[in-house]
């Protein structure tokens, strides 16, 4: 299997670096993708040149979505260089994110420049309140970025920009939507409604989608069936989601606003533990709204004022014979920030941001704590090939006091070439689940114990890397890093006596490793091409932990990740291929394809679309988190209607 990934590398390097000239002559604009010039928000809050950043961005459109074979963002981040999806049942029911050695509560996720981590856990990550239909660009941040965006970004920022969220002034194109639906293997059913209505000054966006699936038999490791009280156990899932936007334009400012909601309910069979007793099911409900006034980007001062508010209900049953955990966690969040640039050599960027966040559960009682901060960051180009960022954050927070937390970085441009660096400190307070989950009054949830002595996660990371542009739709980026994070926090038994995970400091971890990654656009007569394929290798050293000592999560990651995407268009043919290959830190390799074919039916302008789905071509059998079992193979058939 591994070969299939190493085949595509090699591939995609032959086919985008030979015949130089004609790749360029051939460029279109219809091929979206990561170029050498796009436009990122993430690194540094403004808008900019990824190039300029000093750090490593890659950028997905909707219209990559539509070509994958994805039908949440999590699913599609499976297959970004660097970024390691940790799923729990497929078809995006539950994933924990990390990246460079991260635990799932050390990545961020920002809706539109909201923040969308829960202060419970970080296993809530992919409960995403908006429809993928909504979802215009997603940017993926790799290593630190406190110093702009505060706690919790200590090993990257993912962000995800809606098209109301993106929205300046309209063309006045009128009402467009698509409605689609899909139906697979094991009951599955996805049904999804998009619209939205652009004028000259004002947007209106609304999506909502509802799928579901029977599931398939969990089986031991005999291949028998698992039962409960209420027969075989599957991987069952519901989920509905449904968001609704309006952004207007006025002469000086976009005012934007948002509200959405998600809820789940899924069979939850070993999603927190290895126990043999761990039959559970899980519901969740996450309601979101936001809103925002910014100044253009054009402006002499571009500002934006923005304020969030996520409430997250979860009820979870380990087995039908203990009580119920129900928790409900709350998050409310005010930023403002501003740009300026005092010459054509030097911008500073600063901004301020307080929250409130609480928690009230049957289990872990009732808290609430407030928190804030403040930024400034610098741009300075002392010449027209080297960019220097500085920048610097200060919070205060009860989970850790005071912290400053530093950052610069650097680019060195010339015409096909960059070269970037950078140094920064980040930092992580712990989430309600790791201060206050208490066992003895409730179901054993994988027997995890919480610590309210618990201090806060410190990390400085290193990296440096180069970018290399050999031909127009090709780029070839190679980056290392290292971060030395102390008081990583965990779950552990102490000593295999020890009958629960108890939440700790380990005193010091290392993770060090190396990126290596290709894309490229090409049109070959009249084929449209994209193709990505990246290799990250990752190696952890945990220091001065006691002899017997067992943790649940910091030695989950991969430490060979082979990501690969191709896909292609002719006429009205569309086939994306997907594909990962993991060697994880402790756990055996696998490796999973998924592939998806579309047509354009000429008919009603070519706005009928059907299409074909395999998920797991090659049947393989894989768990990424303890023993929940990950989909086998999956067949899909769906089609669109676009207005």
């Amino acid at each position: 299997m591994r070969y299939w990934y190493a085949g595509l590398g090699v591939a995609l390097l032959v086919l985008f670096g030979s015949n130089w000239p004609h790749i360029a002559a051939a460029q279109t604009p219809e091929v979206e993708g990561t170029l050498p010039d796009s436009v990122v928000v993430t690194a540094t809050r403004i808008a900019e040149e990824a190039r300029l950043s000093g750090r490593r961005v890659t950028v997905w459109t909707a219209s990559d979505l539509q070509r994958l074979p994805v039908t949440s963002y999590d699913e599609l981040l499976r297959t970004v260089a660097g970024l390691e999806v940790q799923s729990r049942g497929g078809f995006g029911v539950q994933s924990d994110l990390t990246m460079r050695g991260s635990t799932f509560n050390g990545v961020l996720v920002l809706l539109d420049g909201a923040r969308l981590n829960d202060p419970m856990t970080g296993h809530f990550l992919a409960d995403f309140p908006v429809p993928l239909a909504e979802i215009a660009r997603i940017e993926v941040l790799r290593g630190p970025a406190a110093a702009m965006y505060g706690p919790d970004a200590l090993g990257g920022v993912v962000q995800l920009f809606t098209y109301a969220g993106l929205h300046a002034a309209g063309d006045g194109r009128g009402l467009t939507g698509r409605v689609e639906g899909t139906a697979g293997r094991h009951g599955l059913y996805d049904a999804r409604g998009a619209a939205k209505y652009e004028g000259e000054r004002t947007l209106w966006s609304a999506a909502a989608e509802a799928q579901g699936s029977d599931g398939q038999a969990i089986r031991n490791e005999a291949g028998e069936a698992i039962r409960g009280s209420g027969g075989a156990v599957r991987t069952d899932f519901r989920r509905e989601v449904a968001s609704a936007a309006v952004s207007r334009a006025f002469d000086r400012a976009t005012l934007y606003g948002r509200a959405g909601v998600d809820t789940r309910d899924f069979n939850a069979f070993q999603f927190y533990s290895g126990l043999p007793s761990d039959t559970a099911r899980e519901a969740t409900t996450t309601l979101w709204a936001q809103t925002r006034l910014s100044a253009p980007a054009t402006a002499a001062t571009p500002w934006t004022l923005q304020l969030n508010a996520r409430q997250h209900d979860d009820t979870y049953v380990y087995n039908p014979q203990t009580p119920a955990n129900e928790h409900t966690s709350r998050r409310v969040e005010a930023q403002a920030h501003a740009s300026r640039a005092l010459s054509a050599q030097l911008r500073l960027t600063g901004g301020i941001s307080g929250a409130v966040r609480g928690i009230d559960s049957n289990n872990m009682g009732r808290h609430q704590d407030a928190s804030g901060g403040a930024f400034l960051t610098t741009r300075y180009q002392p010449t027209d090939r080297l960019t220097l960022n500085a920048s610097g954050r200060i919070d205060a927070d009860p989970g850790y006091g005071v912290e400053a937390t530093p950052q610069v970085s650097m680019a060195y441009n010339r015409t096909a070439l960059t070269l970037r660096g950078g140094v920064s400190r980040a930092v992580r307070a712990p989430t309600y689940i790791e201060r206050y989950f208490n066992t003895e009054l409730a179901s054993p949830r994988g027997r995890d114990l919480g610590n309210p002595d618990l201090r806060a996660e410190r990390a400085w990371a290193y990296e440096a890397g180069v970018d290399v542009y050999p031909a127009a739709g090709l780029s070839l980026h190679a980056t290392a890093f290292q971060r030395d994070t102390r008081n990583l926090i965990d779950f552990a038994q102490l000593t295999p006596a020890d009958t629960v995970f108890l939440a700790r400091n380990l005193l010091e971890v290392q993770t060090r490793g190396v990126e290596l990654e290709a894309e490229g656009n090409r049109v070959v007569g009249p084929v449209q091409l994209r193709a990505t394929a990246s290799y990250t290798y990752l190696d952890a050293a945990l220091g001065d932990v006691e002899e017997g000592v067992t943790f649940k999560y910091a030695l989950t990651n991969a430490r060979h990740l082979v990501q690969g995407n191709l896909m292609m268009r002719l006429a009205s043919v569309q086939l994306g291929v997907q594909g990962l290959w993991k060697d994880p830190l402790d756990g055996d390799p696998y490796g999973v394809v998924d592939l998806r074919g579309a047509y354009r039916l000429p008919v009603a302008n070519r706005a009928i679309q059907v299409s074909a789905e395999v998920r797991n071509v090659f049947d393989a059998a894989y768990t990424e988190i303890f023993a929940a079992p990950m989909p086998e193979r999956w067949w899909l058939l769906g089609a669109q209607w676009r207005f």
